[in-house]
């Protein structure tokens, strides 16, 4: 399913991301977003970090740190800003996600 061309400023996805284990995967996961976001609008994607867990709910997950994450979405979005945060889970571990916020280059 393809969402609507570029009606959207901002676009969020907290732990969706790094499920996607699968280059093609990922690849189709940046086409619906380079399809949906406006030019000028935000992208703000957190996966696992570099130090994050390398399985979720029993699921293999890519780790990231900014510059990789960012590497995913290409040229087409300027890294504005990247943080790292330490997430403790209902379960009291502790998880590194890394948030990448992003602007869709204007065209």
């Amino acid at each position: 399913m393809d969402l609507p061309g570029l009606p959207y400023d901002l676009w969020h996805d907290r732990a969706v991301f790094h499920f996607l284990v699968e280059e093609a995967a990922r690849r189709a996961y940046v086409a619906q977003v380079l399809r949906a976001v406006r030019p000028g609008g935000h992208v703000i994607v957190a996966t696992f970090g570099a130090r994050g867990p390398t399985q979720c709910s029993g699921l293999p997950v890519k780790r990231y740190d900014a510059d990789a994450l960012h590497d995913e979405f290409g040229s087409a979005f300027d890294l504005v800003e990247h943080r790292e945060h330490e997430h403790r889970s209902p379960g009291g571990v502790v998880q590194q996600f890394v948030y990448c916020y992003c602007r869709k280059v204007l065209t």
